[in-house]
């Protein structure tokens, strides 16, 4: 599977990212590999706290002496999706929206990200997704930070040219 650019829109003073992929497991293996930290650790980042209706989470720093993310879900549909705050260091919160379905060959993810002001998050949610792929593949492997940080280099001009082109 490739991940598709996601369709890219100014909004406000802003942006929003929203990603389609097919991923080849059932909705409620996906489910769990987007909202269990146990499963997140082993293709994203150690989050600790509770991803369901009110429940608060948050994402420690690479040296883990720190939050670098934390946020409080607003809506849980389980196992269809969910609606976070998504409070990064040092930015002005945004929604995180993700959306599952089942669909044939598998079960369709959206990702959508209203209110981003960085435009590294084009290239890290890009990257993130593809580690998910191979985390529903090897779901017992943990994940490969020189990997990831290699894939988010070689992304990252085409998504800047994409943001200057807005």
């Amino acid at each position: 599977m490739t991940i598709a650019p996601p369709l890219i829109h100014s909004h406000g003073d802003g942006y929003r990212l929203v990603y389609e992929a097919v991923y080849a497991t059932d909705i409620d293996d996906l489910w769990a590999a987007v909202t269990e930290p146990d499963r997140l650790a082993r293709w994203m980042a150690d989050y600790s706290g509770d991803l369901r209706l009110g429940g608060r989470w948050e994402v420690a720093d690479a040296d883990g002496k720190g939050v670098w993310c934390r946020g409080t879900v607003t809506s849980c549909d389980a196992p269809r999706g969910f609606t976070t705050v998504w409070h990064a260091d040092d930015e002005e919160p945004t929604e995180l929206v993700v959306r599952l379905a089942a669909v044939a060959g598998g079960t369709r993810l959206t990702l959508e990200h209203t209110g981003i002001r960085p435009i590294f998050y084009g290239a890290g949610w890009h990257t993130y997704l593809e580690a998910l792929e191979t985390h529903l593949a090897r779901p017992h492997a943990t994940r490969d930070e020189d990997a990831w940080h290699q894939r988010y280099r070689a992304l990252s001009p085409g998504y800047e040219a994409r943001f200057a082109a807005l």
